[in-house]
């Protein structure tokens, strides 16, 4: 029986499609611009297109993780653990190439084992038994890097793959790796949030959790629907940071989920849900980057950096407040 996303004349869902209105992103975008246009001037290492593409590299898997994260603050929640998924992906994978699989069963494993953890574990737990999306996510951030240490016996072990060190380093047209692999999640992503009934469904449930089931959404799995995209996107991630360290580290992605939730809420996504878009994630993040590179190279000491992008999320926050609530 196929369901229907919202009633007929649906309100909420529709105002609520985007994070920013696009003049807003527009405005976001120029000041992007002009920062780092700005930083051309007086930092020659900005002037490097190698340079440029080694950031946008590095920074890809933390973007896959915030569109990821963005599904599920939409629909109201958040993911803790996405930063220790993304090392835990990388357990795995160190496990299932000892046992001597290729690398093609060795990734679609472990991007399954990070969905089934996401749908059946964090989904289920908050969807079906009722938990607060804190606690279990919580949860996670603690009980999967203990596992990761147990798979690795508290050391960094080596683990060789072909494709995923092409997948980390290598080059297409030009064009690194990682990159094109962001882009082609990002344009994935948008589809499904954009162009589906699934997409419409996310916003209608973060809009009104109550009001969206009356209409016949089917909540409970637009919920474990959406942490299991969140897991995958980790374990994507985790794939990435495998490959670029050529090694499997018990240490390995804690932290970078905050600095994906910073990006989906400095691009404008709401944690009061319904409201969000990847646009403007994608934006969020660029903008943390090139900041955070800007005083880098201007000789900040790189422990100063959080606290800067943390001032920044709470200046953002509180704006987005205001106007609101004006």
């Amino acid at each position: 029986m196929t369901v229907t996303a919202v009633p007929p004349a649906p309100t909420v869902p529709g105002r609520t499609r985007r994070a920013l209105p696009g003049g807003q992103q527009a405005v976001f975008l120029i000041v992007i611009a002009l920062m780092l246009l700005g930083a051309l001037v007086f930092l020659p290492q900005l002037r490097s297109s190698n340079y440029l593409m080694v950031q946008m590299a590095t920074y890809s898997a933390v973007l896959i993780m915030a569109l990821g994260q963005t599904f599920v603050v939409v629909q109201v929640g958040f993911d803790l653990s996405t930063g220790a998924m993304q090392g835990f992906v990388g357990g795995l994978v160190f496990l299932m190439v000892g046992w001597g699989l290729a690398d093609g069963p060795v990734i679609l494993l472990a991007l399954l084992a990070a969905g089934a953890i996401g749908y059946g574990v964090h989904g289920l737990l908050i969807a079906k038994a009722k938990m607060n999306f804190f606690i279990v996510t919580l949860a996670s951030f603690t009980i999967l890097p203990s596992l990761l240490r147990v798979i690795l016996d508290g050391s960094s072990k080596p683990v060789f793959s072909p494709a995923l060190d092409w997948l980390a380093n290598g080059s297409t047209i030009g064009i690194r790796n990682p990159i094109i692999l962001a882009a082609v999640v990002f344009a994935v992503l948008w589809v499904v949030l954009n162009r589906t009934v699934f997409g419409r469904n996310v916003y209608a449930v973060g809009s009104n959790r109550e009001a969206a089931r009356l209409a016949g959404v089917r909540v409970d799995r637009v919920t474990m629907a959406s942490y299991a995209i969140c897991a995958v996107c980790a374990g994507i991630a985790g794939l990435l940071l495998l490959g670029s360290l050529g090694a499997a580290d018990p240490s390995a992605g804690l932290g970078n989920e905050f600095f994906a939730l910073t990006a989906v809420l400095l691009g404008g996504t709401r944690f009061s849900g319904g409201q969000g878009s990847l646009a403007g994630t994608v934006l969020g993040l660029l903008f943390l980057v090139v900041l955070s590179n800007i005083l880098l190279l201007g000789g900040m000491p790189q422990f100063w950096i959080g606290a800067v992008q943390g001032v920044v999320l709470l200046a953002a926050v509180g704006i987005d407040r205001a106007r609101r609530d004006g």
